[in-house]
């Protein structure tokens, strides 16, 4: 097989899938849910987590041990990322898919296609690489390695009009979910369900998914919660991760983040794409960021952004407030806190989600992406 035999859609017997997070593991079920409805006898493998397992998909790594954040991070664990790599170039010689479906994860995935290119395989990319933050001459590797890539943000097409690469608009996955509406009738059940008090505001901690992430982040988001007696914190525990992996007396609870949103009076939220999801549900909050300073001082030189979070990156203003690195600290925090839940504080943030929403507008992303992997929107 080379790249230019590229199979049709009653080729499509086996598909690989590799996605290393678990936002990008969410996704990729969507999209392999909507394959099967679209198609029969399909089989999947690849590297994803929980969802994708759900979904049938042959794991030969979770993504509880792949997802791995910032430059001295991921030079600490090199060892492990190049056995990895060794792993699923092997697997995927062995499985022989009729084409790959890479899921974000820049940093390993673009290798796996450049590879995967030189061996003849059809690759396509589902939520590309930030090139419109840094590493802009991914761009020309990409169009090189890639058959077709989809993307999730409106401005992403712009980045890609130099070269010679099929690239779609789909949406984003978070835009098409359903309910998102906030105090929606079953919140007294659910409080119930939980055991959380009748009538107390909610403050949703979310300190990440990555365990450099929780380490870093919960202690600092702890802190915070108590300058807040009147408020019920509860830490959302993230897919993949069991209570073990965070050392708090807060209440964490699996498997209700989206409850959390539709719930909470207020979140505080790790940089990532729980900040968009929240704020498509309407929930207020403050952005909070913390990682090794070799990280952050590498970020600064290399990027070419002014917002970390996707909500104001979307919006191109500091619609939400974002506290990272020297600012994330329990006393900024609370300050910001305070503010957020004044009324102009929480006026502002209503009037940019109304915006947030009307920008995204759902695409149904995974059902097009879907139907772009099967080549039946040609």
């Amino acid at each position: 097989m080379t790249p230019e035999t590229v199979p049709q859609a009653t080729e499509l017997k086996r598909l690989y899938i590799l996605t290393g997070e678990p936002s990008g593991d969410t996704h990729a079920a969507a999209v392999v849910r909507e394959i099967k409805a679209l198609q029969e006898g399909i089989r999947f493998r690849g590297m994803g987590g929980d969802a994708l397992s759900a979904e049938g998909v042959e794991l030969i790594e979770h993504v509880r041990n792949t997802a791995i954040m910032g430059f001295a991070e991921v030079f600490k664990k090199l060892g492990f990322i190049r056995d990895l790599m060794a792993r699923v170039q092997a697997d995927i010689q062995e499985f022989q898919p009729d084409r790959i479906l890479l899921v974000d994860y820049p940093g390993f995935n673009l290798r796996i296609a450049t590879w995967a290119r030189q061996h003849g395989f059809s690759v396509d990319m589902y939520i590309a690489p930030q090139v419109w933050a840094w590493k802009r001459r991914r761009i020309y590797r990409m169009a090189r390695d890639l058959d077709r890539l989809y993307v999730i943000l409106p401005f992403e097409t712009d980045s890609y009009e130099e070269v010679a690469l099929e690239v779609e608009y789909v949406g984003h996955p978070l835009a098409d979910s359903h309910g998102l509406e906030r105090g929606q009738n079953d919140e007294p059940a659910w409080r119930t369900r939980l055991g959380i008090p009748s009538g107390a505001p909610i403050l949703a901690l979310l300190p990440g998914s990555r365990s450099q992430e929780i380490d870093r982040m919960l202690p600092c988001l702890e802190a915070t919660a108590r300058s807040f007696p009147d408020l019920h914190a509860i830490v959302a525990g993230a897919p993949g991760r069991e209570a073990a992996d965070y050392p708090t007396d807060l209440p964490v609870i699996f498997g209700e983040t989206q409850n959390l949103y539709r719930y909470a009076e207020v979140g505080i939220i790790t940089s990532g794409t729980a900040t968009l999801e929240a704020a498509l549900h309407g929930l207020p909050q403050v952005v909070a960021y913390r990682t090794s300073a070799l990280t952050y001082v590498l970020a600064r030189w290399f990027t070419r952004v002014k917002f970390i979070s996707l909500v104001n990156l979307v919006l191109e203003t500091e619609a939400v407030p974002e506290r990272i690195q020297g600012d994330c600290n329990e006393q900024e925090l609370t300050r910001t806190l305070h503010h957020v839940l004044s009324p102009e504080g929480l006026r502002v943030q209503k009037e940019a989600y109304q915006r947030l929403r009307e920008v995204l507008q759902g695409q149904d992303a995974a059902a097009r992406v879907a139907r772009g992997m099967l080549r039946l929107d040609r």
